[in-house]
């Protein structure tokens, strides 16, 4: 499998990642009730750090999905806590988002060798 075909697949799996771990903040947070704080604002709460980086996950920004990766860690420390109580799905998620970000930062930055590679085999 070529590097492009690879960083296209990883693509795919960190846009539905990234989808996935948006529907289970808000659903997890949904089924749960919040006498005091409206759970708008739980939602708020959980999901804002992530949706700043929706545009980055759009354009493929590939720094910005570094620092989501960062982020990403701060969230799995947060759900490896609740797992005993939430259960694993969340930090599942959380963990292929990550695997499958980064996989896609390197495979397209591959992939991006691998053309100019072939861009100067063509040249000579």
């Amino acid at each position: 499998m070529q590097y492009q075909q690879k960083r296209k697949f990883s693509r795919m799996v960190s846009v539905g990642a990234y989808i996935a771990l948006i529907a289970y903040f808000v659903i997890s947070t949904l089924s749960q009730t919040y006498a005091e704080i409206g759970s708008l604002v739980i939602i708020g709460i959980k999901c804002f750090p992530l949706l700043g980086f929706g545009l980055a996950m759009y354009k493929q920004h590939l720094r910005q999905m570094a620092w989501m990766c960062f982020v990403l860690l701060i969230y799995f420390t947060i759900e490896i806590m609740y797992v005993p109580v939430n259960g694993a799905l969340g930090a599942l998620i959380i963990t292929l988002l990550y695997t499958s970000t980064m996989l896609h930062i390197r495979w397209h930055n591959r992939a991006h060798e691998e053309a100019n590679g072939l861009a100067s085999m063509d040249q000579k």
